[in-house]
């Protein structure tokens, strides 16, 4: 009986430390690699060992987007993170040579390894041989062309469900490269309800049936507004 419970005990040590997930902010980059770009991501460690990662840049392949992998420099390439604790790491991009405009893409691999045990810490000790190794691959997006957007939107309509409003539209990308936008309904000069912020590729037309936030009253909106996020340049306003 007693044989039993440690192996219960045992079960339930592993199951509570194998528990892994990559925590990271943020998870996008968007921006002119043509210029060269810049961007910080937080990792985030909320288990109880410490954890240590591998960052590398990995080729992407596609037919709409080129691959940047060979001009990602990241620093460090290697983070420690102690328990209940977060580090940052920073990643620059810059193309190289003649590139032709358009969209860029990486896959930065995120992948836990090895992590050094804490001195004087016995249970962590344990633990850190027990944790199952994540591995992450997350997508990163650059461009090279054009300086400013050219959406083009259809008009938008502002419909009701369930005491809950919603904007429809449709907004094209007709420039020569991607980017990333903000979409919000502005109420009055200061004051602002979100809707959503997303990429749009080269070409790509997004179908947006996105929920006003907080908006009690239809009458409160006077128009919708789209943000550049990487500029802050106010893109389109539209008339409600």
């Amino acid at each position: 009986m007693l044989r039993k419970n440690w192996i219960l005990f045992y079960i339930l040590i592993i199951s509570k430390l194998s528990f892994g997930y990559i925590n990271i902010s943020p998870t996008s980059f968007d921006k002119n690699i043509g210029k060269g770009a810049y961007q910080e991501f937080t990792l985030y460690n909320n288990t109880s060992i410490p954890v240590r990662y591998r960052i590398e840049p990995q080729k992407m392949s596609g037919k709409d987007v080129g691959d940047m992998s060979e001009w990602i420099e990241v620093y460090p390439k290697v983070i420690t993170i102690d328990p209940a604790n977060e580090k940052m790491f920073k990643v620059y991009i810059k193309s190289k040579g003649k590139p032709l405009d358009g969209d860029y893409g990486a896959f930065l691999n995120i992948k836990q390894i090895s992590a050094p045990k804490l001195k004087d810490k016995k249970d962590l000790d344990i633990g850190a041989g027990m944790i199952v190794m994540t591995n992450l691959n997350m997508g990163l997006y650059g461009y090279v062309g054009a300086e400013n957007l050219n959406l083009e939107i259809l008009k938008p309509t502002i419909t009701k469900n369930d005491n809950k409003y919603y904007l429809k539209t449709e907004i094209t990308n007709k420039t020569n490269r991607l980017g990333r936008i903000k979409v919000e309904a502005k109420v009055d000069k200061n004051r602002y309800y979100p809707i959503g912020e997303m990429r749009i590729m080269k070409n790509q037309t997004l179908i947006l049936d996105n929920e006003i936030k907080n908006l009690k009253d239809r009458n409160e909106i006077k128009e919708i507004v789209i943000t550049d996020t990487e500029t802050r340049k106010v893109l389109n306003t539209i008339k409600i």
